[in-house]
């Protein structure tokens, strides 16, 4: 018999719902770093191994590779980068990139002009830490199933890692920069659940709102750690920054 011509789609009814939140002015801080934590299934995690795999010392430039293991066994993978004559306790700088740490290169490169040491970062499904078999989507999902949230354990791994670093580094905070959306929701939702943590957060190529994953649209292969469960509904970006205080 066929659909009528205002028959909605999935896609439509998701972006017809989108419109229709009205949010609740935010409450205190920790109220809703609270509620975002229940959101996303928070669980801190530490640094349990760090295996160093590789170093290089190139004109001028030392490179220690590390292979992380969590306290929940969960992996990630990090490139420390800075110039062999800085000072040990100089200043900190994870580098997050959608394209995985490889392509991080002119960030990573900056920050060391500056005399900053610079971990260029692989979280969970991303760069050289994707599932192969079973998929970033199919894995994510499984977790999902389980009751825990994909953007959830990537932020856990990078509040990890990050207090790794700034114990390591001797560094009171440790500042984030991120290229990308899937990084930029990844350090905005880290910065905002342990703001104390981090010094800043810079985003390049990244989006306002929630909403660009409707409108795009961003297809849930493409990024399964973001499609979070509710949290669109209770938040969006600027209210992540205001609770990471990124101005």
């Amino acid at each position: 018999m066929g659909l009528p011509k205002s028959n909605l789609t999935i896609l439509g009814l998701a972006k017809e719902r989108a419109r229709a939140i009205r949010r609740e002015p935010l409450g205190t801080t920790a109220f809703e770093r609270k509620k975002l934590a229940a959101l996303m299934r928070y669980k801190p995690v530490q640094v349990k191994h760090a295996w160093a795999v590789s170093n290089t010392k190139n004109k001028g430039v030392e490179t220690l590779s590390f292979q992380f293991q969590l306290s929940n066994d969960l992996a990630a993978a990090g490139v420390l980068v800075k110039a062999i004559n800085a000072p040990t306790a100089s200043p900190v700088t994870i580098v997050l990139n959608d394209k995985g740490r490889k392509a991080a290169a002119n960030e990573v490169s900056d920050r060391v002009n500056r005399g900053e040491q610079v971990l260029a970062l692989d979280l969970l499904f991303r760069g050289d830490v994707v599932p192969k078999d079973p998929g970033a989507p199919e894995y994510a999902q499984m977790l999902s199933a389980m009751g825990d949230r994909p953007l959830g354990m990537q932020a856990a791994q990078l509040i990890g890692i990050a207090d790794w670093l700034r114990r390591r580094a001797g560094a009171t905070q440790v500042r984030l920069e991120s290229t990308g959306a899937r990084g930029q929701i990844t350090a905005l939702t880290s910065a905002a659940l342990a703001p104390a943590q981090f010094s800043g957060v810079e985003i390049h190529e990244g989006v306002e709102s929630f909403a660009k994953l409707l409108d795009a649209p961003v297809t849930y292969e493409a990024a399964p750690d973001l499609f979070c469960l509710d949290l669109y509904k209770e938040f969006d970006l600027d209210r992540l920054a205001a609770l990471a205080k990124v101005k």
